[in-house]
């Protein structure tokens, strides 16, 4: 599966994305206090985070053994998902929870063009041999059931729009779980990232390249370990430059916990206290 005009195509329209973002807020702007957390905005967070989930991990559930193929997991579980974050989105800007749906908005689009910066050294290790095939291809082709037929430019398309969402889901989750942080916050969450694509199926069963690429040989100096490793790498750091431009507070999803027990605690009566008398 080679490098298509299609692949280049997705990555100069995310290196767009990125020099205007960075053109309009080159030096990160000061921190906004957070508003009180509330526990609707919790379950709005909690709500963002299931589509989040769901983006990358179709695609382990689909290549493990007698689990359900890309083609019904996408029709009931993707698109619903994406579906829910829409409404979610849409739930929060209306009713003015501006933390949540500034970081689910920004944690979309981040996290969607920086994927264009880890293509920038993916498609070169694919094409030096270091990667074992053009995973967006290999998407498309799952997601349309044409393993066999073999990729064509609208299963590139698919592959490729699949590929960036899964990138955006890790920016979502990213901005929901961390908030407002440091660039190298971005730079620690894609090493993480690059772990769990070592040791899950799509790379270790059907890419057949063992935890790590180890199953190749030379230890972690491997082609599949190093070629997976830089883009990440560079995906981490273009994540997290661009989320601390533009998510608008920090503060973790445990901080917005403790101040929604907070407010809880704040306005429940306290015990013994005489009972407010109702109007008559």
């Amino acid at each position: 599966m080679l490098v298509t005009p299609i692949d280049v195509l997705f990555v100069v329209a995310g290196l767009a994305v990125i020099v205007w973002a960075l053109r309009r807020r080159w030096a990160p702007p000061a921190g906004v206090p957070g508003p009180p957390a509330s526990i609707a905005e919790l379950v709005l967070t909690a709500l963002a985070l299931v589509p989040a989930a769901v983006g990358p991990n179709i695609l382990v559930v689909a290549l493990t053994p007698g689990m359900p193929g890309m083609p019904i997991l996408v029709r009931w579980v993707l698109l619903p998902s994406i579906l829910l974050l829409a409404a979610v989105w849409s739930l929060a800007w209306k009713r003015g929870y501006e933390r949540v749906a500034n970081r689910i908005w920004t944690g979309v689009w981040v996290g969607a063009a920086a994927t264009a910066t880890l293509d920038l050294f993916r498609l070169p290790s694919f094409m030096l041999g270091l990667l074992p095939a053009n995973l967006p291809r290999m998407f498309g082709v799952l997601i349309l059931d044409t393993m066999a037929a073999g990729p064509t430019p609208l299963s590139d398309v698919i592959g490729g729009l699949y590929h960036y969402w899964v990138s955006a889901c890790f920016g979502l989750a990213y901005a929901l779980l961390a908030g407002r942080t440091r660039w190298w916050g971005g730079l620690i969450w894609g090493l993480i990232i690059e772990v769990g694509m070592m040791t899950t199926p799509p790379m270790v069963v059907a890419m057949d390249t063992g935890y790590f690429g180890l199953k190749l040989g030379r230890g972690l100096l491997n082609g599949v370990f190093i070629g997976s490793l830089i883009p990440h790498i560079s995906y981490g750091i273009a994540l997290g430059v661009l989320l601390e431009r533009y998510v608008r507070h920090p503060g973790t999803i445990v901080a917005l916990l403790r101040g929604t027990v907070r407010a809880a605690r704040a306005t429940a009566p306290r015990p013994g206290a005489p009972a407010r008398a109702g109007r008559g």
